[in-house]
Parts: C-alpha cells; structure tokens; sequence
C-alpha cells in the first residue's frame, strides 16, 4: 500500500514516514495510514486530539480493519466486509458512481475501467448519506468523511493497493488524494 500512495502523492508532496507520534509532532497537515486494522487506545485518542486540532487523516481499509475497527472512523462498519464471489457479493466488479456537486471530488472523471471487487461496509444510520462523499454504482459508500473539531477524518473502504480495487492504478486515485 505504501507503494502506491508514495506514487501517488510523490509528485505533488513532501512526504514523510513514521510512527504516529513522529509524525504528529511535524509540522502536517495530512496523516495518511493504510490499512492498519484497530489502533490502540492511546493511538486514537493523540490522533482524535491531532485531528480536532486541524488535521486531516486520510485512512485506507483492508483485511486488518474489515477483522475489526476503533473510534477512529468517520462511520460505524461492519465486520468483514463485502467481496466480489464472497457471501455478500456482487454479480461482477462495481463500479462507482457519479461524484455528487457536494464533495471534494464533484468534477473528476470517473474512468470506465475503475472498479471495485470488495469494500469494507458501513452500518447504515441516518446520517450516513451525509458522510458520504463516494458511493458505488449500487449505493454503498466507498470513501465516508466526518468533520472533527477544525480537521477531518475521511476513510475509503478499499485498499490503497490493486488487492481490492482497481482505483489505486488510476489517475483518478492521484487526483482523488
């Protein structure tokens, strides 16, 4: 996963890598984690502080946190997740839908051949529409975001490697970050 976000932010950005509290003791405005499965205790409530202090975390699913996640997602998820010819499955890939005018991403093109074979799900809830700012073609969302304090928590609910979709090989995956 790292592979592929150091790819796509690389050109654009000064990155840098460490542990949790290295990194929130730069000077950063964004904190991106792959997927990590569940932090620790301590890990989440420096890292809601870091976010409620203006900073902004980028967090990616995966087969650590479709086991398992912490308070530390903008949406409550389900255990396990969704995959392409598992027990909630899809008849084929799916693909996502068009960027509503409200989100960050209204205007990007989305490329035919993006699609998705497993996500992690949210719980539905009531405000779960307005958290989410990527849904796919069948109306699960893909990427859910909450406000914090003065920062944000987005998560998407796919890998940011080609394990479980496509995105992360597209230019689509740059522009989104």
């Amino acid at each position: 996963e790292h592979y592929y976000l150091e790819r796509a932010l690389g050109p654009f950005s000064e990155l840098s890598t460490g542990s949790l509290e290295e990194l929130m003791d730069s000077e950063l405005a964004v904190i991106v984690l792959p997927d990590l499965g569940a932090l620790p205790p301590d890990g989440i409530e420096a890292l809601g502080a870091w976010i409620e202090a203006g900073g902004v975390v980028l967090r990616f699913a995966g087969p650590r946190l479709a086991q398992g996640s912490d308070a530390l997602v903008p949406v409550a998820l389900r255990r396990g997740g969704r995959a392409f010819g598992g027990a909630m499955s899809w008849s084929q890939p799916a693909t996502l839908a068009p960027f509503a005018a409200t989100t960050p991403f209204a205007g990007l093109t989305i490329p035919d051949d993006v699609t998705v074979t497993r996500q992690v799900l949210a719980q539905p809830s009531p405000d779960l529409e307005a958290r989410t700012w990527v849904s796919l073609s069948d109306g699960t969302p893909l990427v859910t975001a909450e406000r914090r304090g003065a920062g944000w928590l987005v998560l998407f609910h796919t890998t940011a490697n080609p394990d479980w979709s496509d995105l992360s090989l597209s230019g689509l995956f740059v522009r989104m970050l």
